[in-house]
């Protein structure tokens, strides 16, 4: 997997994109919505536990294979964002 991480603003924004709420998200995701509120409303930037780590893993692999979403990480020149791909 890539070292890049979700990070909250990433994660509302396929949320927005994908047109679901916190309750949705999660349920696709299969996480508890106060864990999707927790990880959304999370300090970027600082050490991730192991465990977050593989839930922010787990969600990056099911948004990006099953609901098409497309994550652009911030880097040197860009913002980070993120867009659907075509099927």
């Amino acid at each position: 997997m890539s070292d890049e991480l979700l990070t909250p603003t990433l994660i509302r924004a396929a949320r927005a994109l994908l047109e679901y709420d916190q309750e949705a998200l999660a349920e696709r995701l299969g996480i508890s919505r106060k864990t999707l509120a927790l990880i959304e409303t999370m300090k970027p930037g600082g050490p991730v536990d192991p465990r977050r780590r593989r839930v922010l893993e787990e969600m990056k692999a099911k948004m990006e294979h099953e609901m098409h979403v497309e994550f652009i990480f911030r880097g040197d020149s860009t913002g980070e964002g993120v867009r659907l791909r075509r099927r």
